[in-house]
């Protein structure tokens, strides 16, 4: 059992390899024009539309923004007769707050828990939340390298297949749930609509637009417990075909069209929606007590991803709503696996003039990087 348990993390160190290096190849593919002025020819950039986008790639974005997170992990039997010994993982999310940088078209956000929100449920448990954003945006594309991860549930449906009160919850703290992903959008639209104006607010949107625009990414996920199974021994009895499976390791593929709208009022107020229509294939294996881990195994569907936000957005201030999320589902020996994630985000910040230190320091970095 300690041999797979080993296999298992040198995979997830691999994939967090593969992560690092695709998120640095994005960094310096970017910084491709930052040096080489005496050594490389420029490129001609690519140049929106001024009297729809207005871009600050020079400017320093310093934001603050808190993050009201949902995560549930359900895992229900394909047969509807076993429906009550499905388990209904939620989390108990204090809010996050977060600081968000952006610079020449690079953003970075990170994110810490606050003691507000549902924290206050103490019959719920505690979940405790790691996340962390790295985004890389031209005129017409984002690159977004995320990692995301959740220790601590409870499962809102324990009163059904156990003796507990209505009200009751059954606290899993040894449930966990990681992600790391790399997604990209590109934008067919980007000379007159912007993706980016209320996502990493590098640039304003003064127009209204709609836009056409696709998106594709990998993302690989775990779900386990670290000292048990997935499913009680209560719902295994009945649900056999997931007894004492501990873990579910996942590798996601999607791509799929998408739709844009920025409404904008006095070149400043504006409220932002998006919508992709996704294909998801799926490779996965699961690992337990008493066979190990299995072969890999594929399955796919289609879901949508939507995401909508509005705010204030002027040549320096800025301040953002916004709520986006993504679903993810897989049938595993017998059950459905479905993951959903949201978040709430409330964005306050400013764009300031780059200090000339700040600048020369920023282009020696990136040109050693190139280097190297």
């Amino acid at each position: 059992m300690k041999f797979y348990k080993c296999a298992h993390n040198f995979h997830s160190m691999r994939i967090s390899f593969y992560i690092l290096i695709l998120s640095h190849i994005a960094f310096l593919l970017h910084s491709d024009i930052a040096l080489s002025q005496d050594t490389i020819k420029k490129k001609t950039p690519l140049r929106p539309d001024s009297n729809f986008i207005v871009s600050y790639p020079q400017d320093i974005t310093l934001g603050i923004y808190t993050a009201s997170p949902l995560m549930q992990v359900v895992i229900t039997p394909v047969s509807s007769e076993l429906d009550k010994y499905r388990s209904d993982f939620r989390g108990n999310f204090s809010d996050q707050l977060g600081f968000l940088f952006s610079y020449r078209g690079i953003s970075i956000s990170a994110g810490f828990k606050t003691p507000f929100g549902k924290k206050s449920e103490p019959e719920k448990g505690r979940t405790v939340s790691t996340g962390i954003t790295l985004k890389v945006k031209k005129p017409n594309y984002l690159i977004t390298a995320e990692y995301r991860r959740y220790s601590g549930y409870y499962d809102n449906n324990a009163p059904n297949y156990t003796a507990l009160p209505d009200g009751s919850y059954y606290v899993r703290s040894d449930v966990q749930y990681k992600n790391i992903g790399v997604n990209g959008v590109y934008n067919f639209s980007w000379k007159k609509y912007s993706y980016n104006a209320p996502l990493t607010f590098n640039d304003r949107q003064l127009k209204s637009r709609i836009g056409f625009i696709t998106k594709a990414g990998i993302n690989y996920l775990t779900i386990n417990s670290s000292d048990s199974t997935l499913l009680t021994e209560t719902q295994t009895s009945q649900f056999t075909s997931f007894n004492s499976i501990t873990s579910i390791h996942a590798l996601l593929l999607k791509a799929g069209p998408g739709v844009g709208l920025n409404i904008v009022v006095f070149k400043r107020f504006y409220f932002a929606f998006n919508y992709f229509l996704m294909g998801n294939f799926i490779q996965y294996n699961y690992s337990t007590e008493t066979a190990g881990t299995s072969v890999w195994y594929t399955n796919a569907n289609i879901y949508t991803e939507t995401a909508l936000g509005f705010g204030y957005n002027s040549r320096r201030l800025f301040a953002g709503f916004s709520a986006n999320g993504d679903i993810n589902v897989m049938r595993i020996q017998g059950a459905n696996v479905r993951t959903n994630f949201a978040s709430v985000v409330m964005t306050l910040g400013y764009r300031f003039n780059s200090p000339a230190f700040f600048t020369k320091g920023w282009d020696k970095t990136v040109g050693r990087l190139k280097k190297s």
